[in-house]
């Protein structure tokens, strides 16, 4: 028996929370890459894009709202699915899970910030190991926060993101407001964009809200976590749309309609605009702010990642049971803040030196992480209708715990249904090729979860633990 399988409770309260959500979600970090990637498939569209993507994130937010009022588990949605769908498919939504959160991790934390930062540096722009050095600058910091407990991480998410989320509010405000822009309702419109291609943008719109629901992963050392977690999921979401389809906005007018191309095909055109109307100074500011929304989003996913670790140690999956204790000071889980730090060390590094480029082992391992988390998305979204039946019994009372999911699964397949249906050359090929190799090893571990434990222990798979 393991002492200490307990977190600590009440390190932190609501904007903690909500800013944990908001941190992961790195609204600058997206702004300053996933707006292009949106231009080159909606045109000015985008705006457009991210107020679809807000009802789809709604729906696939609503089943983390009504387990996270029921359920406080570090496990996150494993929990969720056990809840629902039982042990096997828990455990097998906890290694897809804990793929998710180490992509993450490494594609956008690690490897994007190297990848941004490294023409940046003289000397070590155009070194074909450049990179190197660089990636460890947000792992270190990562991983010294939350060696010292979740409360250091949790106060830089929440101190640098609302820094982050605000100086995107005013630069937005002052593009939209300058005598320069033309504004227009046109990116609001299908103006030009087939349904195809709206589809497909919104798809990544909605990848823009990844991690809105990394709270839950916290819910055990959360003050009062049945009511604090269901509101930073409201509130991140409110959040995050404001922020969002405000910005699109601005920096699709900022830059000019009638030059979308131009910004879809340009190097960092959000750095670009915001030298224009609000010159160098602003622009250095945002450079800084975008290379510690990478960061802030690493301490989120760490976070996560670390509690999520501790919750399958502690149900003995994947991991031993040696490694779910607690620090008595600090709380923090860290013997498995300390394998999280090597294994993410390892994969960046691999990744990085096997692809040769740290921008595509990055788009390698996100989407891998992407398409992990759709396959739990869509399992916990089943789960939350069976968990409702089984417990509200009454047609009207369980009935939206069905219906609320349905938009969000419907996108998660489509999501899913892209990557196993690209052209069988290259990267794609080796992103289908992972992905797969990802689900069977799920399998086989959930179908061996069994060996070596009671029924009883069984059943305890992403249950709750009291106090």
């Amino acid at each position: 028996m393991v002492e200490n399988v307990l977190l600590k409770r009440n390190v932190a309260g609501l904007w903690a929370g909500v800013f944990q959500s908001l941190a992961y979600v790195a609204p600058a970090a997206v702004a300053a890459s996933f707006f292009v990637v949106e231009a080159s498939v909606a045109g000015a569209a985008v705006p457009l894009t991210f107020l679809l993507a807000i009802i789809g994130v709604a729906s696939a937010m609503y089943m983390n709202y009504e387990f996270s009022k029921r359920i406080s588990h570090a496990g996150g949605y494993y929990a969720y699915v056990s809840a629902g769908l039982g042990p096997r498919f828990g455990a097998f939504s906890a290694w897809l899970y804990w793929v998710n959160v180490l992509g993450a991790l490494v594609g956008f934390s690690v490897l994007f910030f190297a990848g941004v930062l490294q023409p940046l540096v003289p000397g070590l722009a155009g070194n074909t190991y450049g990179w190197i050095p660089l990636a460890f600058i947000p792992i270190a910091i990562i991983f010294l926060l939350l060696y010292f407990g979740l409360k250091p991480s949790l106060y830089y998410t929440l101190i640098g993101s609302l820094i982050e989320v605000s100086f995107l509010i005013i630069v937005s405000i002052v593009i939209i407001t300058s005598p320069q822009t033309t504004n227009s309702f046109a990116p609001f419109t299908t103006e030009g964009v087939s349904a195809s291609q709206l589809g497909l943008a919104t798809v990544y719109a909605i990848l823009g809200f990844v991690g809105l629901g990394s709270v839950i992963t916290l819910s055990e050392e959360l003050g009062r976590p049945k009511r604090t977690v269901p509101k930073a999921i409201i509130l991140a979401l409110v959040i995050g749309a404001v922020v969002y389809v405000l910005s699109s906005y601005a920096f699709v007018v900022g830059w000019g309609l009638n030059d979308i191309n131009g910004f879809a095909s340009a190097t960092n055109p959000g750095f670009i605009i915001v030298n224009k109307y609000l010159g160098p100074i602003a622009m250095s500011i945002f450079i800084i702010i975008t290379l510690n929304s990478f960061i802030s989003n690493g301490i989120a996913e760490g976070n996560a990642f670390t509690r999520l670790g501790f919750a399958m140690s502690r149900d003995r999956i994947l991991l031993n049971r040696r490694l779910a204790t607690v620090d008595p000071r600090t709380g923090a889980p860290k013997r498995i803040v300390i394998l999280s730090f090597a294994i993410t060390t390892a994969l960046s590094l691999i990744a990085g030196l096997l692809l040769k480029d740290p921008f595509l082992a990055a788009t390698v391992v996100t989407t891998v992480n992407g398409a992990s988390l759709y396959i739990v998305h869509i399992l916990a979204n089943i789960s939350l209708p069976v968990y409702g039946h089984r417990k509200l019994r009454v047609l009207k009372k369980w009935l939206p715990f069905a219906l609320g999911p349905v938009i969000a699964t419907i996108v998660y397949a489509y999501a899913l249904f892209g990557v196993f249906t690209a052209p069988l050359n290259g990267v794609d090929a080796l992103i289908m090729i992972i992905v797969i190799v990802v689900v069977v090893i799920g399998i086989i571990l959930a179908s061996l979860i069994h060996i070596g434990k009671t029924r009883e222990e069984m059943e305890t798979i992403g249950r709750e633990i009291e106090a």
